[in-house]
Formats: structure tokens, C-alpha cells, sequence
């Protein structure tokens, strides 16, 4: 999928691999980066933190299963800049089925928590970060991440980007 003509499409669905939002999400998040708006990508990406803040985005906003931010690396907005016109989700599942590729963006969220399980990231931190919160109180008010999550994310997505390449 990511070898995908047109290169529009294929650079967006490397770029759902390694922020493992879903499709919806995916395309907002490409539009606030991509559409030039100097002010919207300055509130939208925290450069000192290496976080895509969905909460500060209306188009995120969702009343359940929201992510709230991503962790992310300098070089991986770069990767959907310069697209100009976003295309729809309807448009890249046409594109890899004429391609003969069986396609679903939903492959792109699976690839991002199977590598992070398998890099050693706990499956509640996985889950935070794709924008599924369980009812749980433990999780809801006591678990805190360690110190070390947004690091251990962040070299486990360069590792990702490393095999997408």
C-alpha cells in the first residue's frame, strides 16, 4: 500500500502507520498540516514536546474514542506536507483496489499498536494513544505513564519508519 501510485495516498498511508489514528483522524490531521496555515500547524504540532495535539483541533473532536495527541518526530510531518489536495478515504480504497491491493485503513492503526506491543510499550499506553480509554477506574484515575513513554514511543516509531522506508 505504501508503494501506492499516486504518491499523495501512499505518503498518507505511511503516515496512519506511524500515528495510528483512524482513517477520519488520519485525513484532518493531514489537512491541518498540509494546508499551509502557519498558525493552525504552530497550535496543532508541539515542538519541544514531539506531540500532534488533537485535542486542539475542532475536527478531532470526538464524543468517544478520541486521541487526544500522538507522539511524533520532526521528519513525520514532513512525510504528508506538500500534498495540496488531501484525498478522500473513499478515494484511497478505490486507488489500491484498482491496484489489486485489498485495503483497509483500519490495517494502518493494527501495524502502529502491533509494532509499539512488540517494542516493549504497554498495551494501556497503546491504547491511550490510538484514543481508547477503558472504563476501568485503575486506568481512568490511577495509572500513570512512566517517564520514559514519550522516548520509548518515539524510538520504537523511528524503528517503524526505519522498516516502512
Amino acid at each position: 500500500m505504501i508503494r501506492l501510485p499516486p504518491e499523495r495516498m501512499a505518503k498518507i498511508i505511511k503516515y496512519a502507520c506511524l500515528v495510528g489514528l483512524r482513517a477520519s483522524e488520519v485525513l484532518e490531521s493531514v489537512k491541518v498540516i498540509d494546508n499551509g496555515d502557519k498558525e493552525a500547524f504552530v497550535q496543532y504540532y508541539d515542538s519541544v514536546q514531539l506531540t500532534l495535539n488533537h485535542w486542539k483541533l475542532p475536527g478531532m473532536i470526538r464524543s468517544t474514542k478520541k486521541a487526544s495527541l500522538s507522539f511524533i518526530t520532526p521528519q513525520m510531518p514532513q512525510i504528508v506536507q506538500n500534498i495540496y489536495k488531501v484525498p478522500t478515504l473513499n478515494a484511497i480504497t478505490s486507488a489500491c483496489r484498482h491496484k489489486g491491493i485489498k485495503m483497509e485503513m483500519y490495517l494502518c492503526r493494527k501495524i502502529f499498536a502491533s509494532w509499539l506491543r512488540k517494542e516493549g510499550i504497554a498495551a494501556e499506553a497503546v491504547d491511550a494513544l490510538q484514543g481508547r480509554v477503558s472504563q476501568s477506574i485503575l486506568t481512568r484515575h490511577y495509572l500513570v505513564p512512566s517517564q520514559s513513554l514519550k522516548d520509548d514511543v518515539l524510538q520504537a516509531l523511528k524503528k517503524l519508519q526505519r522498516q516502512l522506508d
